[in-house]
C-alpha cells in the first residue's frame, strides 16, 4: 500500500481520495512519524521562515502538496517531487496588494501579466478608488472612456450588467495571482445618475443599494469609493451612509480615497470617520497622506491624531499606504471641478473653448482658488513635475515620459515655456486622446509623512499600481522597496513587523481565509528573498526594471516566479466574501 500511496496518479480518484480520507485521520504528528508517507509537491528547506504574526523569525523547512501547507517542521518527514534550498534566505506569506487597480489585468496578455508575482504580491484588491468596471451597462460609454486610463481597456466588449457577471467573467479567465474585489461606488453611481452633478432621489437611492446589496452577495469584500473622482465627487454625504450600511450588513469594508488630501483634508478625513460611525462599516483609508507642499496639506502626524482619537471613539478604521514621493493618477485630474462635470465629452467640450483655457491659466497656479474637494496639482508640484505617463493613442506615445514642460518647450525647465503654452498643449492632448491620459507628480509626498505613518501599527501598504503606458514604478516594485529600504535600511520596521504588514494584517482585516500567514493547512502562497539585496529600483522612464533579491513567488502551491524568470500567470484564483 505504500508504493500505491507514493506513486499514485494525480488523475486517479481512487487513490486520491484515498489518500485524502488517510490524511484527515492522521493528526500532524502521526505523519511526522512516518504512519503515513506521502510524497509533498514541493518543499522549501532552510529558510528563516517570518510567519506574518510578527513572531521573531525560526528556521524551519515547509512541505506543500495540492496548494496547502501539509508540514511545518525543522527537518521535514517526506520526501517532495521538486525541492527548493531556501538557505541564507527568509521565507514569508506571499505579499498583499491592499489597494490595486489591476482589475482587467486578467484579461490583458503580455508582461502587465506580471507586474504582480515578479515583486510577491499573491493576493490584490482591486476595484479601487470607486473606479471600478462593473456593473456596466451600454450605456455607460462614457464611464468606460474615463476609466481607461487607470484600468487599461480590459476585453473589446464590456457586458456586465450587475457584479455577479462580472466576477463569473474573472472566474472563467486565467488570472496571474490572486484576486478580490470592491464593488466601485463611481460604477453604482454611473449607472444611476450618469457622471453629472445630481443628488439621488429616494428612489435613486433604493436603486443604489439594491446593485450594492447585488455585489456583496456575489461575493465582493465591501465597496469603495473615490470622492475626487467623476460621479464620486458628487455624492453627498447621506448617500454613502445608506450605501455602506449595506455594506456593513455583509460585513464588508469601505475603502475610500477621501474627498481632498490638500486644503480640506481635516474636512475630508472627518467626513470619512464620520459615514464609518454613523454606518457602522469597517473603514480603511486608502492612501492616507496629505502634501509635502505646506500650503496645501498637512503633516503625517495630523493625519494619525484624527484615526487615533476615532478609533478610541469606537470606529473601525485602518489606513494604507506606498512608500513613494511621486504620485499618480488621471491627467484630466489637473483641471478644476467646473471642466470635469460630465466625463469627457463635456470636458473636451470645455477645452476647445479659448476663454476657458484663458480662466484654467488663472486657476492652474499656486494661488489658484479653493474649490471644494479639489486638489490642485499644478498648484502644488509646478508643470515640470507633473509627466505624461500613458497615451492610447500610437500618434501621442512621443509624450509618455515626458515633463509637461517639455511638450511646450522640448526641455525640462519651465522657463523655456510659457503657462499657456504648456495648458494649451495639455488641452490638445486631453482633445486628442479623449481625456484617456495619466499622469505622474514628481515630489508630491513628504518623506518625513512616510516614515510617520509607515511606523503607525494600523498601517497597511497598497500599491496603487495603475497598469497603463509607462506607468508610476510603484506598479512593479512597491514590496521590495518598502522591504528594502523602510524595513532594512532605514530599520523603521523589524523583519516580522513588516512582513506583518503586508501579509497577516491585510488578510485579517479582509477576512481572506486560509492567506496571510504560514500555517499548516494554510494556502501555499509564499515569498522567498534574500533579506541583505532586496530592492527595487525608482525610475520612472524605465519603471519595469526588475526589483533585486526576490527569488521565487509560490502561488497556491505552485512556483510561478522563479529567479527572474516567469513561469506561469495562469495560477491565480477569486476570492470571495
Amino acid at each position: 500500500m505504500e508504493r500505491c500511496l507514493l506513486g499514485r496518479r494525480p488523475d486517479d480518484p481512487c487513490q486520491y481520495n484515498y489518500l485524502d480520507r488517510r490524511l484527515e485521520k492522521q493528526s500532524g504528528e502521526a505523519v511526522r512519524k512516518g504512519v503515513v508517507r506521502i510524497m509533498l509537491d514541493l518543499a522549501i528547506l532552510g529558510g528563516l521562515v517570518i510567519d506574518g504574526t510578527g513572531n521573531a523569525p525560526e528556521q524551519k523547512d515547509l512541505g506543500i502538496k495540492n496548494g496547502k501547507i501539509v508540514e511545518l517542521a525543522p527537518k521535514l518527514s517526506a520526501e517532495a517531487e521538486q525541492t527548493l534550498d531556501a538557505t541564507g534566505k527568509m521565507v514569508s506569506p506571499g505579499f498583499i496588494d491592499v489597494h490595486s487597480h489591476c482589475d482587467l489585468v486578467p484579461f490583458l496578455s503580455g508582461p502587465i501579466r506580471e507586474t504582480r508575482i515578479r515583486q510577491g504580491i499573491t493576493t490584490e484588491i482591486a476595484g479601487q478608488c470607486g473606479l471600478g468596471p462593473a456593473p456596466y451597462t451600454k450605456d455607460m460609454q462614457d464611464w468606460r472612456n474615463y476609466l481607461t486610463p487607470i484600468l487599461g481597456t480590459g476585453p473589446q466588449t464590456w457586458n456586465w450588467p450587475d457584479f455577479s457577471a462580472f466576477l463569473q467573467d474573472i472566474e472563467q479567465t486565467a488570472k496571474p495571482n490572486n484576486l478580490a474585489f470592491l464593488i466601485g461606488h463611481g460604477a453604482v453611481r454611473a449607472q444611476v445618475l450618469g457622471l453629472k452633478n445630481i443628488s439621488p432621489t429616494k428612489k435613486d437611492l433604493a436603486e443604489m443599494c439594491a446593485i450594492v446589496d447585488e455585489a456583496m452577495s456575489a461575493g465582493a469584500l465591501g465597496i469603495s469609493y473615490g470622492l475626487a473622482y467623476l460621479p464620486g465627487m458628487f455624492a453627498p454625504q447621506e448617500e454613502l451612509v445608506a450605501l455602506s450600511s449595506v455594506v456593513a450588513a455583509h460585513d464588508g469594508i469601505m475603502m475610500i480615497h477621501i474627498r481632498s488630501h490638500s486644503r480640506q483634508v481635516r474636512e475630508a478625513m472627518a467626513e470619512a470617520l464620520t459615514v464609518a460611525k454613523k454606518s457602522g462599516v469597517k473603514l480603511q483609508i486608502s492612501h492616507m497622506r496629505s502634501y509635502a507642499n505646506r500650503h496645501y496639506g498637512i503633516s503625517g502626524q495630523e493625519l494619525l491624531d484624527m484615526v487615533d482619537k476615532a478609533r478610541a471613539a469606537g470606529v473601525d478604521v485602518t489606513f494604507d499606504e506606498h512608500p513613494y514621493q511621486a504620485g499618480s493618477t488621471l491627467l484630466s485630474q489637473v483641471l478644476p471641478p467646473w471642466a470635469k462635470e460630465g466625463g469627457g465629452p463635456e470636458i473636451i467640450r470645455r477645452l476647445k473653448d479659448p476663454a476657458l483655457r484663458s480662466r484654467l491659466k488663472d486657476e492652474l497656479t499656486e494661488q489658484g482658488p479653493d474649490y471644494p474637494g479639489w486638489d490642485n496639482f499644478v498648484g502644488m508640484v509646478g508643470w515640470p513635475n507633473i509627466m505624461i505617463s500613458s497615451t492610447f493613442r500610437e500618434q501621442n506615445k512621443w509624450a509618455e515620459g515626458r515633463r509637461a514642460v517639455q511638450l511646450a518647450s522640448g526641455t525640462a525647465s519651465a522657463r523655456t515655456a510659457q503657462i499657456g503654452e504648456i495648458i494649451a498643449k495639455i488641452a490638445d492632448l486631453l482633445i486628442s486622446e479623449d481625456c484617456q491620459s495619466s499622469m505622474v507628480m514628481h515630489n508630491l509626498f513628504a518623506e518625513e509623512d512616510i516614515v510617520t505613518l509607515l511606523q503607525h501599527p494600523l498601517c497597511q501598504i497598497g500599491s496603487d499600481g495603475i497598469p497603463t503606458g509607462k506607468p508610476h514604478p510603484r506598479l512593479y516594485g512597491t514590496y521590495p522597496k518598502f522591504l528594502g529600504e523602510y524595513v532594512r535600511d532605514k530599520k523603521l520596521l523589524t523583519w516580522p513587523e513588516g512582513i506583518k504588514r503586508i501579509t497577516g494584517d491585510p488578510a485579517q482585516r479582509l477576512g481572506l481565509a486560509k492567506k496571510g500567514f504560514i500555517r499548516q493547512d494554510y494556502s501555499a502562497d509564499l515569498v522567498v528573498f534574500e533579506p541583505e539585496t532586496i530592492s527595487a529600483p525608482e525610475d520612472y522612464n524605465k519603471p519595469d526594471t526588475l526589483p533585486r533579491g526576490l527569488n521565487y513567488t509560490i502561488l497556491n502551491g505552485q512556483i510561478v516566479w522563479s529567479e527572474g524568470k516567469l513561469l506561469s500567470s495562469q495560477s491565480g484564483r477569486l476570492l470571495k466574501n
